[in-house]
């Protein structure tokens, strides 16, 4: 369906809200809940990126993380739920940065600031779906209006599945 597209891509165009903060004048007027819980869930995938230490040459996955992580930014726990059904159990208790297999993983991995960035663009997010846009209107009617799109919206129901999924 074209509007389904044509959300996908404006809520792209939005990603991690910087277009409307900045108010770049290509981006596109998203309903504000949308676009709050949909860069709620990408920051929470990426906050995913700490599995990349479960690449390990003593432990070999199945599914590599690496491009699961990159899936998991376009379709989530359609990535997520095969990853972690088939990757390899740990049989060790203790990992080591140099135990990484990879030293782009090993780095994304270990990057200390990753949690509190992604946790900020994730409360940002959360701040955006409650006040972003104050043309949509105060919070129950911004909500009312979430809902009968919900009640339309195949994807934006699909990114509350995921977060489901998540918790």
């Amino acid at each position: 369906e074209q509007r389904t597209w044509e959300e996908v891509r404006d809520l792209s165009l939005n990603f991690f809200l910087v277009s409307p903060i900045l108010q770049l004048p290509f981006a596109p007027t998203v309903h504000p809940c949308l676009e709050g819980v949909f860069n709620l869930l990408l920051s929470w995938a990426a906050l995913f990126a700490g599995f990349l230490s479960d690449e390990r040459k003593d432990k070999p996955n199945l599914l590599p993380f690496g491009p699961m992580l990159v899936g998991m930014q376009f379709l989530t726990s359609g990535f997520l739920l095969p990853y972690l059904f088939l990757r390899t159990p740990e049989t060790s208790e203790e990992v080591y940065r140099e135990d990484i297999d990879g030293e782009l993983q090993a780095k994304i991995a270990e990057w200390r600031p990753l949690g509190p960035m992604l946790g900020s663009v994730g409360s940002l997010s959360i701040w955006w779906f409650l006040f972003g846009r104050p043309e949509f209107g105060e919070l129950s009617e911004r909500y009312a209006s979430f809902m009968d799109l919900l009640s339309i919206d195949r994807v934006g129901s699909s990114f509350l599945v995921d977060l489901v999924i998540f918790a």
